[in-house]
């Protein structure tokens, strides 16, 4: 549909290129257009050929912004749709006009943005693409990731949009204007037909992305709703008893009671736990019942999420592995009807601390309260380093919410489906989203609430929650890496496996086959072998260490791990002392299985858990482990293909040593006394199984350097 269309050129004084911009324009084909050229200063040859030609109109203005020559432009122009050129660019060819209306009208836009191409040194540099829809959620990504969505130069818009805008923001920046524009529009479309020029020559430069904060840019319009509620001289209400609640799914169950078992016996309040879910077993759901029974303050609830509210939920695509339980949190306010805040904690978190503090801060008419992610600015993707530059990049792994803000302003709702139309641009999933929706609409905690891994160094004495983040969990570490250079990290671990054990001896929740393992440590340097025995996810263990180093940084390492362990034994063996009578009185008194590793080596922490379970499903006496080698000075593996398959080797092998292996305590009951110091000794084990397993895959890591 053919239509007036007015060009608008904005000069402020300095454009070198202005008149090729206006000659450029002036050659259209298109048959109704006007061009309109506001200058804050008076330009001969501009005059000249506004005076010769009845499609130019020239003003002259003395104003002091360029923003005020763009309102007095529009004010000026005739056509229904209106298409920017910077002075210093120029459109390719005659037809660019004729085009772009083209696209605009066979779109149904209103709002039509256009690809650059861009001159640079005397070569012209352009992309190809479809020509896209844009949804008016999705504006702001574009912009942190396009150009072509922070200047009005190449944009063919509707004129009576910028009727519907705020009329002060026409005289606010390019990126400002757009994106009011933006939430007008009914059809936002961007183009790749190259036809407006960039000319990057003489200084002109492309603009970079708003990130001041009056510059209005945000994902959504919470931060206005925040200032609505200071000049309400909102108050929120934080009643005595403090709220908590988590999200799980089947995976996650085992894991909670250490969580609360932390909370109960550092709080000082009493505290109501709401647990969210949608399908558990009744395993799971009696396990969550029974944990009432073990604690003094904390009262546990659980919640099913709706068939419904599930349906709807599942519509977010996640970009991550996340599992969909963590979106829960979006509509905590929906579930949660009589409650006035609450604080939400990821289950992979350990509560050191006395959270009625965290519990009577004031979120001082703000939706949530948040503390910093420790993530780098160089593993931040465009989107994200707008966040951190314009406000703060936080973890969503602990949140104090304000469930009362939530249900005024309907956001579980609207939190859903920004998270359904945006999920593509978020990196990290569900805490992007969180991110991106309550822009300038938190409240920063201290770090101490939420301390990620990577913060814990010089810390350690201020932190009132840990948060395991990341693929490395108390119970599932094989980061060779993290046990010889994040020393912090692991010692951390250590104070969740203590928060752990005292849980499972209150609740009595631990396997019937006790393992004992027993731990041979010859040197300090790999007394690392240690802690990765310790950290088994493997839930009923004893750790028997027989330290032959005659090093006392050894003792003093085993009685400082003892702090939290306290099924930790230590042996030590000088040179006038027989290892196998030690060897000998050990295994008398152990668990049901017997393994022994040694120095240099190192387990994954799924060792113990995954060698029982082929134990008992097989039925074995002996499950034996194969190793990879780790180089510690160059932080690599060395692999040996493998199949990860389970053979069976009965009767077919010696057992040289008994590192990696799995025993039946039993079995040694049959031999009686053993010389560990002699092959056939120990060959003798091996004649009285009937059943030896061996898995083809790496359970054990050899650190070398």
């Amino acid at each position: 549909m053919e239509g007036k269309i007015s060009v608008i050129v904005l000069a402020h004084g300095d454009e070198k290129e202005l008149i090729r911009c206006v000659d450029r324009i002036l050659n259209q084909n298109y048959k109704d257009y006007e061009l309109i050229v506001v200058s804050t200063y008076r330009n001969l040859e501009l005059e000249e050929k506004a005076n010769n030609n009845d499609l130019m109109t020239l003003y002259v203005r003395d104003v002091d912004k360029l923003e005020e020559l763009r309102a007095y432009a529009l004010n000026k122009a005739d056509g229904d749709r209106v298409l920017f050129v910077e002075p210093n660019d120029f459109l390719i060819d005659e037809q660019s006009i004729t085009t772009l209306n083209k696209v605009y009208t066979q779109k149904n836009a209103d709002l039509l943005l256009n690809s650059f191409m861009t001159l640079k040194d005397g070569n012209f540099y352009f992309g190809n693409g479809d020509v896209q829809y844009i949804l008016e959620i999705e504006f702001l990504f574009y912009q942190c990731q396009n150009v072509e969505f922070r200047k009005l130069g190449g944009s063919l818009i509707k004129r009576s949009l910028f009727d519907e805008v705020v009329s002060d923001d026409l005289v606010k920046s390019d990126q400002v204007l757009l994106n009011s524009l933006s939430k007008k529009a009914k059809n936002i479309v961007f183009d790749h037909q190259n036809k407006y020029v960039y000319d990057g020559t003489n200084g002109n430069k492309l603009p970079e992305l708003d990130i001041a904060e009056n510059s209005e840019l945000y994902f959504s319009d919470t931060y206005k709703l925040v200032k609505e509620n200071r000049k309400a001289n909102y108050i929120s209400k934080i009643p005595e008893k403090i709220s908590i609640a988590l999200c799980t799914d089947e995976n996650l169950v085992e894991h909670i009671g250490t969580l609360l078992w932390s909370i109960d016996v550092n709080t000082s309040s009493f505290v109501d736990v709401y647990i969210m879910y949608y399908n558990l077993s009744e395993k799971s759901l009696d396990e969550l019942a029974r944990l009432n029974d073990i604690f003094a303050t904390v009262k546990v609830h659980t919640i099913r999420i709706s068939d419904k509210q599930q349906e709807k939920l599942n519509k977010i695509s996640l970009a991550t592995d996340l599992p969909i339980t963590s979106c829960y949190r979006f509509i905590l306010a929906d579930l949660l009807l009589n409650r006035d805040r609450i604080i939400y904690f990821d289950i992979d978190t350990l509560v050191l601390g006395d959270l009625t503090e965290l519990w009577k801060i004031d979120l001082e008419g703000n939706f949530i309260g948040v503390a910093r992610d420790a993530i780098s600015y160089e593993d931040m993707d465009v989107n994200q380093k707008f966040v951190f530059e314009k406000e703060v990049y936080f973890n969503s792994g602990v949140l104090l919410i304000d469930l009362n803000l939530f249900r005024k302003y309907e956001i579980g709702n609207k939190l859903v489906k920004f998270a359904i139309d945006t999920t593509k641009y978020c990196k990290y999933g569900d805490q992007d989203v969180l991110n991106y929706y309550f822009m300038g609409a938190l409240k920063i905690l201290d770090f101490m609430w939420n301390c990620g891994k990577s913060l814990i160094d010089r810390n350690e004495n201020r932190i009132k929650v840990i948060h395991f983040y990341g693929p490395e969990k108390p119970w599932y570490n094989n980061g060779t890496y993290s046990f010889y250079v994040r020393e912090n990290i692991i010692n951390m671990e250590h104070i969740y496996k203590l928060y752990q054990y005292r849980f499972l001896q209150k609740s009595k929740n631990v396997e019937d086959n006790k393992v004992t393992i027993v731990v041979k440590l010859d040197t300090f340097k790999y007394s690392k072998t240690l802690e990765s025995a310790l950290l088994q996810s493997y839930r009923n263990i004893e750790v028997k260490v027989i330290d032959v180093s005659q090093d006392d940084r050894v003792k003093a390492k085993v009685r400082k791990l003892q702090l939290y362990y306290p099924n930790l034994n230590y042996y030590e063996v000088t040179l006038n002392d027989n290892f196998s009578r030690v060897m000998n009185f050990i295994i008398k008194s152990s668990g049901e299985h017997v393994f022994f590793v040694e120095t240099p080596y190192i387990l994954l922490s799924k060792t113990i858990d995954d060698l029982m379970k082929i134990t008992l499903e097989n039925q074995a006496d002996i499950t034996v482990v194969e190793d990879r080698i780790y180089n510690l000075s160059e932080f690599v593996y060395y692999f040996v293909e493998k199949d990860n398959q389970l053979e069976d080797i009965s009767r077919q092998s010696k057992l040289n040593s008994l590192n990696g292996c799995l025993i039946k305590k039993e079995l040694f009951d049959k031999v009686g006394t053993i010389d560990f110091n002699d092959d056939s000794s120990i060959t003798a084990i091996l004649e009285k199984a009937d059943k030896v397993m061996v898995k083809h895959s790496d359970y054990l890591i050899k650190v070398v350097e």
